[in-house]
């Protein structure tokens, strides 16, 4: 895998503030200044924590068991994939 760059990790925060207050996509964390992973999250009612992975030019979403549920090469097109991932059932 490769790590997520400054310019990465910038576009998916100016994502991440883009959507309104009650969208699904709650946050997103990351250790360091280039990591490898990055964790996005939904919210109480859809709650699922992703890992997320950079492979070459393309986006990796796994769900919380590591398989992969996604990828994508842009981060609007994950930003619809998120949204397009179901809840967990009640």
């Amino acid at each position: 895998m490769n790590r997520f760059s400054v310019s990465d990790l910038e576009a998916i925060d100016r994502l991440w503030r883009s959507v309104p207050a009650d969208h699904v996509w709650t946050g997103w964390s990351a250790t360091g200044d280039e990591p490898e992973e990055i964790t996005l999250y939904r919210t109480r009612a859809h709650w699922r924590r992703f890992p997320l992975r950079k492979s070459n030019a393309e986006f990796v979403l796994y769900d919380d068991k590591g398989t992969e549920v996604a990828r994508s090469t842009s981060p609007l097109n994950l930003l619809e994939q998120v949204e397009a991932i179901p809840g967990l059932a009640a």
